[in-house]
Formats: C-alpha cells, structure tokens, sequence
C-alpha cells in the first residue's frame, strides 16, 4: 500500500458462489477497510483467480475470470480501489475482453495508474494469446477484444508479462506452431502496437518440448525468461535474455541453468537488481 502494510486480494464463497474481496492492512496489522473485506466482484455466478497489483497512489488493481454470462465460459473483468477501500471502475468490475473463452490471465503496471493484462484464448479454435491496457479511469486503452500478439498455427498458452520500463510490455508463452511446445515472446508499446516480429521473436526451439515461461525485466528494456525444458528427456530449468529489439542475448536456445538428475519444476524468477 506503499505505507508500510498490504492489500490483500482473495476468492470468497460466503454468498453461496465465488466473489472477489479485498482488504488493506496496516504495518501494524489492522485491516484498515470493511470487517471481513471490500467486495470488487459479485455478479452473477463466480468470479475467481484474482490478480492484483499496487496503482502507484495508495490504491490496488484487481482482476479476476468472470462467468456472469454462464459457466461455460470466463471473462477477464478488473476493478480499482483506492487506499479507503472504495471501488473507483464500474460496479463489479470493467470488461476488458468479451471475446472467446479466457484463460491463463497476468498483468503489470502500465506506469501511469492503469495496467496492462494478457491472457491466451479460444476465440479462434486454437488457443492464442492477446493484450489489453486499462487506464486510471477503468477506460480500455486497445482493440476492444485485445490486441493479437500471437495467432500462429496450434496453440498459444500460459502467457507471462513484464514491463518493457516506458510504458509497454514484453509478453512470453509458450508455443505449438513447431510440433512441440517452443518459448516465444512480444513486445508491445504503450498504444498497444507490438514492436517485434510479427507472431513474435523465439527464445528457444530446442527438440522436445519448452514450457511455463516466467520473465523479468533485465533493467534496460529487455527481460529475462526461465523456463522447463524437455530438450533431455526429462525436465530441466533454462533461460535466456532477450534485449529491447528483441535479440536473444545469451546461448542459442537459452542456457542451462540446471539438468540434475530426474525433473526439475516451478521454475520461479527475480531480478538481482544487476542485470
């Protein structure tokens, strides 16, 4: 909350289907809103998985798949609420895509006190992945159903979003255009035009499969990606670094980070603060 203490996002049942809540907590340790939390999200049917993320001025952005249209299908909704607690968006949320079936959802600060989400979706028959940016306001910035960043043949999934540092985004998933699971990324600018090439740069098309992509920013407009990596027979951990022009920067194929005996998983990432 940048004062010391939290807010806190979370899935709750007490109406009988799933809603979002949430609730700020002091550096002390008291929750500082509603006993038992702000409700965001509570239309029709469930609302579930919330996201969350600071709105650099006390407040939070909170998204979550919605399913008010019917359970066969989820849509990504977000809601802003301010240090006291008060929804600032549309009652129960801001649609920010309502095209094909949503899944796999992230988003990062768009810097300016909105935010910017990807996901991957069925819209097409394949699963691909798309963008959408939400202003300070709760207005959409992009296409309104979201920006392609990648529509190549078979599936695109599980999408991962990391600040490009002025404003845009770069986006990896992982990618079956090749047969086998491959690591590809986008980067997108503030308007929402992606920079790179077109169905996006690969950072790693090594035999067999490469999964579960999870980046950071490397501190000068590009990022670093780990994934696992089948390449062996059996899971390993790689990454590579790809720069803001979108070159890889390391090995072909990324760099063995570990290929241990048996599998390797959960791979996770932070920045070192040196590159």
């Amino acid at each position: 909350d940048g004062e010391g203490g939290a807010i806190v996002t979370w899935q709750d049942f007490r109406s009988g289907t799933w809603d979002v809540y949430a609730q700020r907590v002091s550096a002390a340790g008291t929750p500082l809103w509603t006993a038992s939390g702000v409700v965001l999200g509570s239309a029709g049917l469930d609302q579930t998985t919330p996201k969350i993320l600071s709105d650099g001025a006390g407040g939070a952005i909170v998204m979550w798949l919605d399913s008010r249209y019917g359970e066969a299908s989820s849509y990504p909704y977000a809601q802003r609420v301010n240090a006291a607690g008060t929804p600032q968006w549309t009652a129960d949320g801001v649609e920010l895509c309502p095209s094909g079936s949503v899944y796999g959802p992230s988003l990062v600060s768009d810097g300016a006190g909105g935010a910017i989400v990807t996901w991957h979706d069925n819209r097409s028959g394949y699963l691909d992945v798309y963008a959408q940016r939400v202003n300070a306001a709760g207005t959409l910035q992009w296409t309104a159903t979201g920006v392609a960043l990648c529509t190549a043949t078979g599936n695109q999934v599980n999408p991962t979003i990391v600040s490009d540092g002025v404003g845009g985004v770069i986006i990896t998933w992982q990618d079956l255009r090749g047969g086998n699971y491959d690591i590809y990324a986008q980067r997108v600018n503030a308007a929402g035009t992606p920079q790179w090439t077109y169905q996006g740069v690969v950072l790693s098309d090594a035999t067999s499969e490469q999964s579960y992509p999870a980046a950071v920013s490397d501190g000068a407009g590009g990022a670093i990606v780990t994934w696992l990596d089948l390449r062996s027979g059996n899971y390993d951990v790689y990454a590579q670094r790809v720069n803001a022009a979108g070159v890889a920067q390391w090995t072909a194929n990324g760099v063995a980070l570990c290929t241990g005996a048996g599998n390797q998983l959960s791979a996770t990432i932070v920045p070192d603060g040196a590159g």
